[in-house]
């Protein structure tokens, strides 16, 4: 049960009243522990009805938010994806178009490897069969 007091000057009876029931001292404590209480002040049932349905709105507010919310991070998440797929492809044609390029460079290296390397053993051979040439001549002539 809430007490209540429409006046200070009912306050002020009940105060006396207790203090003759219950001493002063105990009175005075049991009165520091009961605030001055407005009737007007309490809530009613259609004041926590009127809560309830301010709740239900905010609830269903936030709901909306959240649903277009979800709505833009999916919009937002395939628009990445085509992003990172075109980012995938862009990067693979890179690699394949370097790929391309390192196979004729080397190609093209191999082949003057090939050439410096017939150069230089090229006057080796000759050398050599003219070495022959001769050691056939010589034998042939004995």
């Amino acid at each position: 049960m809430v007490l209540t007091s429409k006046t200070e000057s009912e306050r002020i009876e009940l105060t006396s009243q207790l203090e003759k029931s219950l001493g002063t001292d105990t009175a005075r404590t049991l009165m520091a522990h009961i605030p001055p209480i407005n009737t007007e002040q309490l809530a009613t049932k259609d004041d926590l009805i009127m809560v309830k349905k301010d709740i239900d709105m905010v609830r269903n507010e936030v709901k909306m938010v959240e649903t277009r919310l979800n709505s833009k991070i999916d919009t937002k998440t395939a628009e990445l994806d085509t992003k990172i797929e075109r980012l995938d492809s862009k990067v693979d044609a890179g690699f394949k178009e370097i790929r391309s390029e390192m196979v004729l460079g080397f190609a093209q290296q191999s082949k003057k490897i090939f050439v410096i390397g017939l150069s230089l053993a090229l006057p080796t051979w000759i050398a050599l069969i003219g070495v022959l040439i001769t050691l056939v001549i010589t034998i042939i002539s004995l």
